[in-house]
């Protein structure tokens, strides 16, 4: 396996420069080649078209940005579709079992918490490179142990739909509708209705009440 790792390329992408610098230390020290790092999914998807193909993309979830900023699930779909042959790895603050569990039915390899110790994350990659499932940190994979879910039972634990779940982790994040509007290249109005529809699958009536479920329930 170190021998492999020696060769691997990796391109990490994470909107923290601290975070991003001990990422990579982290993942040369079990010897993985980290080629490139960026800081937002535009970056990222850049990088990966003018000097792919890497060998594992490692990525956070929710990079803050310019309004076109591409991240969340849009962001890993995106991956997916272009680059279905490389491993993605999710490396998060996010805890909503909904998000989580909807990443590991998108097929990811694995999704660590930054709670982690330094070098879980280095460690999780070396055992998802060869894993036929998706790998969890154990702080991920404690958080939806305690809603009833298992690496291998990714029930649904939200009313809410993919892009609706999207949208509401945006807005609690501070953006407009209009603002997610052109982030998700989606109509105003197709947004508007979309977070109503949340509202009410989620029983909350203000603005304020969508933000502090959101935040109570690890949106971002």
């Amino acid at each position: 396996m170190t021998n492999v790792l020696h060769k691997l390329e990796v391109v990490v992408a994470d909107d923290h420069p601290i975070i991003l610098s001990a990422v990579a230390h982290a993942l040369g020290e079990l010897g993985f080649v980290v080629r490139a790092t960026v800081r937002s999914g535009a970056e990222l998807l850049d990088e990966l078209a003018r000097n792919g193909p890497f060998g594992l993309i490692v990525t956070d979830f929710t990079m803050k940005g310019k309004d076109d900023e591409v991240d969340g699930l849009r962001l890993i779909g995106r991956l997916q579709r272009l680059y279905p042959d490389t491993p993605i790895v999710i490396f998060t603050m996010l805890t909503n079992g909904a998000i989580l569990n909807r990443l590991c039915s998108l097929g990811v390899a694995a999704i660590v918490s930054k709670e982690e110790p330094r070098n879980t994350l280095a460690q999780v990659c070396q055992r998802a490179l060869g894993a036929n499932h998706v790998v969890l940190s154990p702080k991920i994979e404690a958080r939806l142990a305690e809603e009833g879910s298992t690496t291998k039972d990714f029930s649904a634990m939200t009313p809410l739909s993919p892009s609706e779940l999207e949208v509401v982790r945006l807005f609690a994040m501070g953006l407009s509708v209009t603002d997610i509007s052109k982030r998700l290249k989606r109509a105003v109005t197709t947004i508007a209705t979309q977070k109503r529809i949340a509202m009410r699958k989620l029983h909350v009536e203000t603005n304020a009440d969508l933000i502090r479920y959101a935040a109570d329930h690890g949106f971002c």
